[in-house]
């Protein structure tokens, strides 16, 4: 009983395991099956989403295609507006720069009327002022004219004295200058000042202006210093000599000078005659006097420079002697 127990046993165990492996068997096909129904369905729905993505895209770039064409548009339309708007934005200023124009042109003819018809009152109350004004002003113009004319004629009667006062001191100035041999450049300046106090066109400017220009600017040599070396070279004879001879004359003048008599033809007489001429004021017969008197003797070649200065100051002296008269006469007029 045992052993068919046993054998029982294994024999429903078999078909457990049998069974039990059908049903794994029918798993693992039902396995597989499930696996290619969702591989299946998978592809599907991937397909179906791929669609619908590519769909989408093909949306999505449509739309903005439709976007690009009315933003396009709308920055079209911007434009259009923007310039519409600035053309009447311009139409509009210049319609208000026409009026202002206008109103300012307004304004200013009103405001030239009220000008005109002011400067018309103020014109007319000006000349009923001048009018005024101007007898007014006859009345003292006379006065003043008379006071003018009594001030300016005391005024020149003293401005002309004292340009008289200053010519006679400038003529003093110039005679003791050309007495003393000195030059007389600042003498002559200031007596043309002087003169053009007086008279600008006085005859005396042209006196003035032909004095020799070696009198004005070096003065002139005193006959003095002349004498010693026109006494030595007036005993040297014409054709020189030599230092026995210089000495012999320098000695023979030193002894001339000491004689008491200067009578007859000698360098002595002729400086006699000479001093006498200076004395006297006859300095162009005093140069003529030296001339003749040592004509022949080497004193020609000393003297020609003192004689020519003697000419030159008799001129200046003429000079001095006119401007000494007109000086005269003017203080007595």
């Amino acid at each position: 009983m045992e052993e068919l127990g046993e054998a029982a046993a294994s024999k429903d165990g078999k078909l457990i395991l049998d069974f039990l492996q059908a049903i794994h068997a029918a798993e693992l096909r039902q396995a597989e099956l499930d696996a290619r129904a969702f591989t299946e369905e998978k592809k599907a729905m991937k397909e179906k989403y791929e669609k619908e993505l590519k769909d989408a895209i093909a949306r999505e770039l449509m739309h903005a295609e439709e976007a690009a064409l009315l933003d396009k548009e709308l920055k079209r339309e911007r434009a259009k507006a923007a310039a519409a708007i600035k053309s009447l934005q311009q139409k509009l200023e210049e319609k208000h720069k026409m009026e202002l124009a206008e109103k300012e042109k307004e304004a200013e003819l009103k405001l030239k009327k009220v000008e005109e018809l002011s400067k018309a009152e103020m014109s007319a109350a000006i000349a009923r002022e001048k009018a005024s004004q101007v007898e007014k002003m006859a009345e003292a113009n006379l006065h003043i004219n008379a006071l003018c004319m009594a001030f300016y004629a005391r005024s020149e009667e003293a401005r002309q004295s004292h340009s008289v006062h200053k010519l006679a001191l400038g003529a003093l100035a110039l005679e003791d200058a050309l007495s003393k041999g000195l030059p007389i450049k600042v003498e002559i300046e200031a007596l043309r000042t002087y003169l053009n106090g007086i008279d600008k066109d006085s005859v005396l400017d042209l006196v003035l202006s032909s004095l020799p220009e070696e009198t004005i600017d070096h003065g002139t040599d005193t006959f003095d210093t002349l004498k010693g070396t026109l006494r030595h070279f007036s005993l040297i004879p014409p054709g020189g000599g030599g230092i026995l001879a210089h000495s012999l004359a320098h000695i023979a003048s030193w002894l001339k000078v000491r004689e008491a008599n200067y009578s007859g033809n000698g360098i002595e007489s002729v400086i006699s005659q000479v001093e006498s001429y200076l004395a006297e004021g006859k300095l162009a017969e005093a140069a003529d006097a030296l001339e003749e008197g040592v004509k022949d003797s080497r004193a020609v070649e000393v003297i020609s420079s003192w004689v020519k200065q003697a000419r030159n100051r008799a001129i200046a002296e003429q000079a001095l002697t006119l401007l000494q008269s007109y000086a005269t006469s003017i203080s007595l007029t």
